[in-house]
């Protein structure tokens, strides 16, 4: 019935709600309760985080104060863009294998400042954030983590077509070393 289904959604958001409160506690209890990293764009604008976690709940600021103005070119991004990055970095680091969906957001606020990369003006090009910035993104939040080395910060794209057909594809570029494993060079991540 519906109720039954309603019901499970909500378990499935709750237990990687409460998935994401444990690592973040976890790794405050070792790493201390603020962070923060920086990671650069190709045109030098910065991409700045911190992160103040509460130890007793869990719960998470994730602050992008200090992060570069919107620029002229098109690798601006919206915000849905940032809280994609943070939901996908935050289900790469919990421990357990969960279905990535909006509970891993529930303990975390944001702080974006406006007309910055991360949250243009209407008017600002965006096209290149999902494909280019987004990568920067993620770099940005696992380094945060201590989790990894960056990946190459971009998806690399080929694309071509004309008015009867398009094709579109992400090229593979590698990924960053970690603690326990060597970086990949030629897979897709991210």
């Amino acid at each position: 019935s519906l109720k039954v289904v309603d019901a499970y959604m909500n378990f499935i958001q709750k237990n990687a709600e409460t998935s994401v409160r444990n690592m973040l506690k976890d790794f405050a209890a070792k790493h201390g309760s603020r962070v923060s990293a920086v990671e650069h764009m190709d045109d030098g604008s910065p991409i700045c985080l911190t992160i103040d976690i509460d130890e007793e709940t869990g719960s998470a600021t994730f602050d992008f104060t200090g992060t570069g103005p919107q620029v002229l070119s098109n690798h601006n991004t919206p915000p849905s863009v940032t809280y994609s990055a943070v939901i996908y970095s935050l289900r790469s680091l919990v421990a357990q294998t969960i279905p990535l969906n909006h509970g891993c957001l529930a303990p975390i606020e944001f702080i974006i400042p406006k007309n910055s990369l991360l949250n243009p003006s209407p008017d600002a090009g965006v096209v290149g954030g999902n494909v280019l910035t987004s990568q920067r993104l993620v770099d940005v939040v696992l380094k945060a983590f201590s989790a990894c080395a960056a990946s190459q910060g971009c998806m690399n794209n080929l694309t071509f077509g004309d008015k009867e057909f398009g094709y579109y594809e992400t090229i593979a570029g590698g990924a960053g070393a970690g603690p326990t494993w060597d970086g990949r060079s030629g897979i897709h991540t991210h």
